[in-house]
């Protein structure tokens, strides 16, 4: 299992003073999966992206289902344009399709070094409450559906694991 409480851990990625001193770029992209990404290779991704994203001032989160990817990364302009290029040239994925790219001054998932949600962790009642009913196909997402998406999966997400420590 690849738990997504373990990415509280990685904390704040930067600190908003050096955050006001680089430009920042915010990119939603959603993919196919190959047959060379299995949960092998899947937590491998996760691991060296929590690691390396910590070091080079990337946040976001991967919504997994075991047909595609739909993610957020946020972070260095130049750095969030190189690690599309890898992504692009991926053989773990395929249609890779941007569905946003733009500059911002804010993060939306800032405390997340790499937020991670499988399809499967939903509930019914978090997939109506993220505007999402029947089957999923992240393809059919316009910029602004996909961002909200993963905002209310991820605030829903967070809000269920600080009510569990609470008990």
């Amino acid at each position: 299992m690849l738990p997504f409480a373990e990415d509280r851990a990685y904390g704040r990625v930067l600190n908003a003073e050096s955050e006001e001193e680089m430009a920042l770029a915010r990119l939603i992209y959603v993919s196919r999966m190959t047959e060379e990404c299995d949960m092998e290779s899947l937590h491998k991704i996760l691991t060296v992206s929590r690691r390396n994203n910590l070091a080079r001032g990337i946040t976001g989160v991967l919504f997994y289902d075991p047909k595609f990817f739909l993610q957020c990364l946020e972070g260095p302009v130049e750095v969030v344009n190189e690690l599309y290029a890898n992504i692009l040239l991926d053989g773990r994925h395929t249609r890779v399709t941007l569905l946003e790219y733009h500059d911002t001054d804010r993060r939306l998932f800032g405390s997340w070094a790499m937020a991670f949600l499988r399809l499967n962790e939903l509930t019914p009642d978090m997939m109506a409450q993220a505007g999402c009913s029947g089957r999923f196909d992240p393809f059919s997402l316009g910029s602004e559906e996909a961002r909200n998406f993963l905002v209310a999966i991820v605030g829903q997400r967070q809000a269920q694991l600080e009510s569990q420590k609470e008990k």
